[in-house]
């Protein structure tokens, strides 16, 4: 269910499903709350109930909610005040990450597990080159026009589509991690990519900062491919080595998606454990 709830921070959109302890899920760039990554499913199954905001910029919470990673962690805070939840695992995504570390850093009470899967942590992210191109494409002026050719040749194309869209996400050749996809793989995520959207949320997104580890208490696992090309592994490898007792979990996964991967019952029954 998507609901828009009014906190003491903002407008937070938001989607619930299930029931039992809680799994803040922090969706990636280009995402919303009702984006199909599918971790609903499997939380759900295993006795959860799962809680997923759409970041600010993002689907229906403005960015007034919170530009920063730090000030949408404080309305991560208020939302669950709200929400009158007290504890929370919470699993921050791709460029969701630095989100997650500033509420697990600002609220160690209010954390009982933290998960980073393909995260943005503390390594300059994006490149430079990367981000003019983002303020280029992306911009509130020019992203529902780049989307919508996108997913033109997406529904059209598919084959070409994501040829185009590979090589932003994994250092193998785009042939290669296309042949290495199973029909429902394939299927997965070009329903995952024909449904992204940047709104005013991705240009929020290049300029969150994270820097200290050091207040970092949770229990953390952090999983990453070795073939991410959208986020380099090395923001999970010095993540793990500076949030003390971290697990980290790299996979030969084929590209930044590790969630559409062969790899993705591994990742469940390593969460499964862990949490």
């Amino acid at each position: 269910m998507v609901k828009v709830i009014q906190t003491d921070r903002g407008l937070v959109e938001y989607r619930s499903e299930g029931s039992g302890p809680v799994v803040l899920v922090l969706n990636g760039g280009h995402t919303n709350c009702c984006s199909p990554f599918e971790h609903e499913g499997f939380f759900v199954e295993k006795g959860y109930r799962i809680i997923i905001p759409s970041r600010p910029g993002y689907g229906r919470t403005p960015s007034a909610s919170g530009k920063t990673a730090e000030e949408f962690a404080h309305t991560l805070s208020s939302l669950l005040n709200a929400l009158r939840i007290d504890k929370v695992i919470v699993i921050g995504i791709s460029a969701a990450g630095r989100t997650a570390l500033h509420f697990s850093r600002n609220y160690p009470k209010r954390i009982t597990r933290l998960i980073l899967e393909s995260a943005v942590t503390c390594e300059p992210w994006p490149d430079l080159f990367t981000r003019i191109g983002s303020m280029l494409v992306f911009n509130r002026f020019s992203e529902r026009f780049t989307w919508a050719i996108l997913r033109q040749l997406g529904r059209f194309t598919p084959n070409f589509f994501l040829k185009i869209l590979i090589p932003a996400l994994s250092s193998l050749k785009a042939e290669e991690v296309i042949k290495s996809w199973d029909e429902n793989e394939r299927r997965a995520v070009l329903k995952f990519l024909l449904a992204s959207r940047s709104g005013a949320g991705f240009l929020n997104d290049i300029k969150h900062t994270f820097d200290d580890f050091s207040l970092i208490t949770a229990p953390t696992l952090i999983i990453a491919s070795t073939y991410d090309k959208s986020v380099s592994p090395a923001n999970s490898i010095k993540a793990a080595q500076q949030i003390a007792g971290a697990e980290l979990m790299m996979l030969p996964a084929q590209s930044h998606l590790i969630w559409f991967s062969k790899y993705r019952k591994d990742i469940e029954n390593k969460i499964a454990d862990f949490i």
